[in-house]
């Protein structure tokens, strides 16, 4: 009876089993929902790099040839050694240029001298000044104030007279209106001039020159006024008459002889001041000759514009070198950049600024060296039809072991957003112009399945992950794969 029971039991538990395996066949082995694999939307740093080779070379580098022909006198530096820029590499022989120089050294200095002398002269000249405007005042006073005085009464007061009648009134009153205004003249005049000594500018000493002659012009012209008054004079003595015509006479001449040393002085100062600038200019063709015998010389030494190391040193002493022939060269050292052609499908990408990774095929992957981009040539240039443009990195700290010529194979970090919702790209699907993911759902029968969701996408990484902008949040599953129907 107990053994039917344990039979019954056993037969019911394998149909049981049947039954689901039946059922599990039916769902997923006849068109039941497929098994998928999913991602979670996590935060991580997205980084875009555009890899590329170039050469390395140094970031400067020149060849040097004598700007001129000629014997080469000396050699100052050898191939490997290390040289500071402005350090002469080499030079030729200057016997010739140096007497040229010497000669026009001391013709330069022959007219300076020049130069100097008539320097000398004009202060001369200026230092006669005062003596002569001095001068000139008192032959003018002693002209006006003395010689002519017998012609006048109250001669000094605001109201002179002359002493006796004249058939031309109108030139009479004239003339006592000039005495009183000659009067007014002389002592301005005698005011500026005791004003004058041995500090006083060259300017004012001019001036004061200038003012003697209006005044002596002045002066003049009165006496000659004063002289066509007396020759009209009314029952004047003959005696008295020609001893006023003497007066005038004897007033103008001293006035005369004024005017002639202050016209002779201007004229010499004058005169002096125009050799002093045509001595000037001659010293400048004398100095710009001196120069240009330096500057010859100056193309007689080779030297180094850069400080780094001689890569190459041609010049023997004796030897005759053309101009521009090329004899030494210059590579400078320990400062090293990376020349790279960059495509044109990459290139949108890098910006200046860029910083990148650099490994060097004679070390391998495994010593990483840090660059940055430093320039961008804005030309492109086809290569095996390609458009390419020429980029410029810079290692970002010297090293011993980075060498000109050794491959480099970069990776430049064009962009780098840190904290970025991200998902594997395979996890992102394209239709048209809309991205999209899958999202894994349930059914109101309880079978699994998805639903598709538009996405806005960021920086593609390097790493295989893509940056989600817009229609995910972190924790949230993804299907990145369906496994089987």
């Amino acid at each position: 009876m107990n053994s039917k029971r344990i039979f019954s039991k056993k037969i019911y538990w394998i149909a049981g089993i049947v039954v689901l395996a039946v059922a599990a066949y039916l769902y997923f082995g006849r068109g039941g929902a497929p098994s998928m694999e999913t991602v979670k939307v996590t935060k991580r740093t997205i980084t875009q790099e555009v890899s590329a080779t170039g050469n390395v070379k140094p970031s400067e580098s020149v060849d040097l040839a004598f700007e001129t022909s000629g014997r080469v006198e000396s050699v100052n530096a050898k191939v490997g050694e290390f040289i500071s820029a402005g350090r002469v590499i080499a030079s030729l022989n200057t016997a010739e240029l140096n007497a040229q120089l010497d000669k026009a050294n001391a013709d330069l200095a022959s007219q300076r001298s020049a130069l100097d002398k008539a320097y000398v002269d004009l202060d001369n000249y200026y230092g006669n000044v005062i003596n002569t405007v001095n001068s000139a005042y008192t032959s003018a006073n002693d002209a006006i104030r003395i010689k002519i005085d017998s012609l006048f009464s109250d001669d000094e007061s605001n109201n002179p007279k002359m002493t006796f009648e004249s058939t031309n009134s109108q030139e009479k009153i004239l003339s006592e209106n000039k005495r009183f205004i000659i009067k007014s003249a002389l002592n301005g005049w005698l005011s500026q001039i005791s004003s004058l000594d041995a500090s006083t500018s060259q300017n004012v000493l001019e001036q004061a020159l200038s003012d003697s002659k209006t005044n002596l012009n002045d002066a003049y012209g009165f006496i000659n006024l004063l002289m066509n008054t007396t020759i009209s004079a009314i029952s004047l003595p003959a005696s008295t008459l020609a001893a006023h015509k003497t007066s005038i006479n004897d007033a103008r001449s001293e006035i005369d002889s004024a005017a002639a040393k202050v016209t002779t002085l201007t004229q010499n100062i004058s005169s002096q001041k125009a050799a002093i600038a045509s001595k000037q200019a001659e010293i400048k063709s004398y100095q710009a000759s001196v120069d240009n015998i330096n500057a010859q010389i100056a193309k007689t030494f080779l030297r180094s514009p850069i400080s780094g190391t001689v890569t190459k040193q041609d010049a023997k002493v004796g030897e005759i070198v053309s101009a521009n022939s090329i004899v030494a060269s210059v590579i400078s050292s320990g400062s090293y950049e990376i020349d790279s052609r960059i495509p044109e499908v990459d290139i949108a990408r890098i910006r200046v600024g860029n910083a990148a990774k650099v490994t060097l095929d004679a070390y391998g992957n495994d010593v990483v060296f840090e660059a940055r981009v430093v320039s961008i040539d804005p030309a492109e240039t086809v290569i095996e039809g390609v458009a390419t443009y020429l980029t410029k990195l810079n290692f970002t700290k010297p090293d011993s072991r980075i060498k000109p010529g050794m491959t480099a194979n970069i990776d430049i970090m064009s962009a780098s957003h840190d904290n970025a919702l991200s998902l594997p790209q395979r996890a992102v699907q394209k239709e048209g112009g809309r991205e999209f993911v899958l999202i894994p759902k349930i059914t109101s029968e309880g079978a699994p399945s998805t639903e598709e969701r538009d996405v806005k996408t960021g920086l593609r990484g390097s790493s295989g992950y893509i940056e989600i902008l817009n229609g995910l949040s972190e924790g949230e599953e993804v299907v990145i794969s369906r496994l089987g129907k």
